[in-house]
């Protein structure tokens, strides 16, 4: 894992994939780190082992935890970002990395990464999350400039970046400064956010969600080659903002080259830069992607789903595998379906059609993903997560008998919880049974929406 940038020199720093901006203190300030090596015992509790990067705001260490030797887990290691000497003198940035903490935890998702806890040792401040393994995007990138990686290695990368920050954007968060080295890879492909150390809130219209008195923008942080004009002037966030990023991005990992030749967006303008199309794309691809780096933030996409929707066709393709599995349905014996939810599904999976087979499959893994994110981080948003992937399994395999646990599992789970506020049990079980057709009888569910 490494942060935004490799060095950090006054107020501006400079990363392999493009230039950032930061407002910071005059006066320069001890090089990041040195004040700490390998063995150093933060809180007691966090053994620091190797540096592993350096950013803007903080350093990220591998370290051990202490807590979880003592408890025998098997996976003790974690990451620690401590906010660096240069980035403390900055009024705004203890807030920053509270922030980053705060919003993180929130987002309990397969693609982005999983920040458990934020701390002070003295006057070192930091937050520990996941230590993932493997290699941060701007590698890849530029591993492949100027011929990118081929679309059948792009798509499932820009894939997940856009399912990670579909996620945030739900959550009314915009991460502000995405860029490939926020961006990391894992040893299976698997693509995690990093980074939300300037992510901001979209402004409620109703105005019904708590405002935070500071706002991330106060640093003035971005990126040039990915942000823009609107982020440039401080303005107001909006998904369309990431957007823009991720499309640079996707261009980078399919072809090798930032679009607009690294300029950032007011300087591509000027120049009257145009997106060159890239071979071998399909039209609604290249559509979307073209829509995506436009300067106009209503041209592009408003958020991430939509992105998902136009350049992947997601809606379209999900539609079909239900019609498919309406269809099997209809076909199947009668008493077989009046059957199927004692006796386990009317159509067994290996007679589904592969496509739907995959579906299932990859439902299933993003359920179980997010049930570890419960169990092993406490992260509590999770298990909503956890049942709407088996209840998307479940409409595509009525009875499916793996569906049907980890529904149990995670509604069980949630109840518990529940019960601890009476007032609010029958919502959370009205809710439970509105997400999925097998909890909508589940005799749990249904109990505790009668009380």
């Amino acid at each position: 894992m490494r942060g935004a940038a490799d060095a950090s020199t006054g107020g501006e720093t400079k990363s392999r994939d493009s230039r950032t901006r930061q407002r910071a203190p005059e006066g320069g300030a001890a090089a990041a780190g040195a004040e700490f090596e390998a063995g150093a015992l933060l809180k007691g509790r966090f053994e620091l082992t190797s540096l592993v990067g350096r950013g803007g705001m903080g350093i990220v260490w591998a370290a051990v935890d202490h807590r979880k030797l003592e408890a025998r887990d098997p996976h003790p290691e974690v990451a620690v970002k401590i906010l660096n000497s240069s980035a403390a003198q900055h009024p705004d940035a203890f807030v920053a990395l509270q922030r980053e903490a705060s919003k993180a935890q929130t987002l309990a998702h397969p693609n982005i990464a999983t920040v458990f806890d934020f701390d002070r040792d003295g006057a070192n401040v930091f937050i520990t999350m996941e230590l993932l393994r493997g290699q941060p995007l701007d590698k890849k990138i530029g591993a492949a400039r100027n011929h990118g990686i081929g679309r059948a290695a792009a798509l499932p990368i820009i894939r997940g970046i856009a399912e990670g920050l579909a996620y945030a954007h739900r959550k009314g968060i915009v991460h502000s400064d995405l860029k490939p080295a926020n961006i990391f890879l894992g040893p299976d492909g698997t693509p995690k956010i990093l980074d939300f150390g300037i992510a901001r809130a979209v402004p409620s219209a109703g105005g019904e969600a708590p405002q935070d008195a500071w706002d991330a923008g106060s640093l003035g942080a971005y990126t040039e080659a990915y942000a823009t004009d609107e982020m440039v002037e401080g303005r107001d966030p909006a998904p369309a903002d990431d957007i823009y990023a991720l499309g640079i991005i996707a261009y980078e990992l399919l072809t090798g080259k930032h679009p607009f030749h690294g300029m950032a967006m007011a300087a591509a303008r000027a120049a009257s830069s145009t997106v060159q199309p890239i071979r071998g794309l399909r039209r609604r691809e290249s559509r979307t992607l073209a829509r995506a780096l436009s300067f106009e933030r209503a041209r592009r996409p408003r958020d991430a789903a939509e992105f998902i929707r136009e350049f992947f066709g997601a809606t379209r393709t999900r539609n079909v595998l239900i019609a498919t599995v309406v269809l099997l349905a209809l076909t199947a014996c009668f008493l077989w379906y009046r059957n199927y939810q004692q006796a386990g599904p009317a159509v067994a999976f290996e007679n589904l059609p592969a496509e739907i087979q995959q579906k299932i499959k990859s439902d299933f893994a993003e359920g179980d993903k997010a049930w570890a994110f419960y169990t092993q981080a406490g992260i509590a948003n999770a298990l909503t997560d956890s049942v709407s992937f088996y209840a998307d399994a479940y409409k595509l395999h009525r009875g499916d008998r793996e569906a049907v646990r980890g529904l149990k599992r995670a509604a069980d789970e949630i109840l518990k919880h529940a019960h601890a506020d009476p007032s609010g049990l029958q919502a959370t079980a009205q809710s439970l049974a509105d997400s999925s057709e097998f909890l909508k009888t589940y005799p749990p569910v249904v109990d505790a929406i009668g009380r």
